[in-house]
């Protein structure tokens, strides 16, 4: 874990003081995730509970999403000052006319991908050819339809199988299924099967998850708040991959329903989305805007996304460093 060891001396050097509160009363806001509350909250869960958010006058609730909290549209309504997405569904939100903004992105790779049984051999997009895949639309499909393409792998060369169900793959019934790479495969080997996940973001589809957005209203606003904000969330990242087992025992707390074991096993496999190049560079969460535009352009071609955005539109770089 050298390089988040490196980032954090340096961010936390920057960082220490920024926003500082002193007896001033804590200002409210909210964070609404994108899903229940576990460790790919990680930097958030931290930031909250080292008092990163206290010391930049922020008195921060963190709250789960599911299938009906929305955060795209609970930040566009106001209901909660920021949320969390990814960019396909933030492009998805300003496309029904939400005015948000994406003001940070925590994950600079998409977790979206293909898991394997790792007996088959399957490691590449090539050898998904006569392959069974089971798929359920959404994000990790798109991403898995765009990598396909780019490598000349035809769909109808693939057996495909509409699922969502981790099951399929533990009972053998496919060789492979789409989804999230992170947490999904850990249910599979702790059945006593090996994984293999191949990533669409190695083969040329970039897109982030983890962005970190608000309305352009709020942002134009109160900049200072979105500027604290995201100073100590970039603390809390730093801090919780530097203290794994702390930030697990962190989360656990807050969500008592999650099974230990399999959180820190995602932990782990989530620093490579967090820490890369990228952000050695520049520090976590930190913006690669091109991003937004690929993303765009993945949706146009693998789904009826069609709205006419401006990608420059919809993100500021104000408040993270960026290329």
């Amino acid at each position: 874990m050298k390089n988040v060891t490196t980032i954090a001396a340096s961010v936390l050097a920057v960082l220490a003081t920024s926003g500082a509160a002193q007896d001033d009363e804590l200002e409210s806001v909210s964070l609404r995730l994108p899903w229940i509350l576990n460790v790919q909250a990680a930097g958030y869960v931290m930031a909250l509970d080292q008092g990163y958010y206290e010391d930049a006058g922020l008195d921060v609730e963190i709250l789960p999403g599911g299938p009906n909290l929305n955060s795209t549209a609970l930040v566009a309504t106001g209901s909660n000052t920021f949320g969390t997405h990814d960019i396909s569904g933030l492009l998805l939100g300003a496309a029904q006319g939400m005015d948000i903004v994406m003001v940070g992105a925590c994950f600079q790779d998409h977790p979206g991908g293909v898991i394997t049984l790792a007996s088959k051999g399957i490691e590449t997009p090539n050898d998904l050819v006569g392959q069974r895949l089971a798929y359920n639309e959404g994000g990790p499909w798109v991403l898995v339809q765009a990598m396909l393409a780019r490598e000349g792998v035809s769909l109808d060369d693939i057996e495909l199988v509409v699922s969502p169900s981790t099951e399929l793959l533990i009972n053998r019934n496919v060789d492979a299924k789409t989804g999230f790479t992170v947490n999904e495969p850990i249910a599979v080997e702790l059945a006593g099967i090996e994984t293999n996940v191949i990533l669409p973001s190695n083969f040329g589809v970039n897109t982030n998850a983890e962005v970190i957005f608000t309305t352009r209203d709020f942002m134009e606003q109160n900049p200072d708040t979105v500027q604290g904000f995201v100073d100590a969330t970039v603390r809390g990242y730093a801090y919780a991959y530097e203290h794994p087992d702390e930030t697990v025992e962190a989360v656990l707390k807050m969500n008592d329903q999650l099974e230990p074991e399999q959180q820190a096993e995602q932990l782990r496999r989530q620093e490579s989305y967090v820490f890369n190049e990228f952000t050695r560079e520049n520090g976590p969460c930190a913006f690669d805007t091109g991003v937004v535009a690929d993303t765009m352009a993945v949706l146009k071609e693998f789904t009826d996304f069609d709205a006419d955005l401006d990608p420059d539109s919809l993100y500021s770089t104000e408040f993270v460093p960026t290329k």
